[in-house]
């Protein structure tokens, strides 16, 4: 696991819970923001510092600007979140939102490096459609073809046949099932 600072940001608060006084009615907890933390020690003291020292935490909720569940559960691993800021802080702010997709698709921090090992090989980049891409696909591909479809005729794509091989994110970034 990286243990140093990061260049990038991630973007990831998280609000934790002392348990045993939520348990106990008082709410004691506090957010903490991992952009500001220098290393994962620094995390680390930094939710002693907001959960009072607690000996178990609760995650209450968390904020990212991926818009996506990241799929942290209710009892985090700090070693697993601090791991996904790091490697989100590495992943070039243009991807971030194509690899946070990606994530969640696949059930968030439990598959983290899973993804991170395939995600780059299985995405296509960002489209309208589903059918927008498999269209440029073909047309990249079959050029010759494209070219000498007659005037009037247009060229169709079967897009239930794609699905089978390909997903879209709901943001629109395109990825290969295989």
């Amino acid at each position: 696991m990286l243990l140093t600072a990061t260049a990038g940001r991630s973007t990831i608060s998280i609000h934790f819970w002392n348990l045993a006084e939520y348990v106990g009615g008082n709410l004691v907890g506090d957010w903490v923001d991992l952009d500001e933390c220098v290393d994962f020690e620094d995390f680390q003291r930094k939710v002693m510092e907001a959960t009072k020292n607690a000996e178990e935490l609760i995650l209450g909720d968390y904020e990212s600007e991926f818009g996506v569940d990241l799929g942290f559960g209710e009892y985090p691993n700090l070693d697993t979140v601090w791991e996904l800021h790091t490697k989100l802080s590495e992943i070039d702010e243009d991807d971030r939102d194509a690899f946070a997709d990606y994530l969640a698709y696949h059930g968030g921090v439990s598959y983290l490096e899973s993804a991170l090992s395939e995600w780059q090989d299985r995405y296509c980049g960002r489209w309208n459609s589903l059918e927008d891409y498999a269209l440029d696909f073909a047309s990249d591909v079959y050029s010759e073809f494209f070219k000498n479809v007659p005037p009037g005729f247009m060229v169709e794509v079967d897009t239930a046949a794609w699905e089978c091989d390909h997903w879209i994110s709901d943001n629109g970034h395109v990825f290969r099932c295989f």
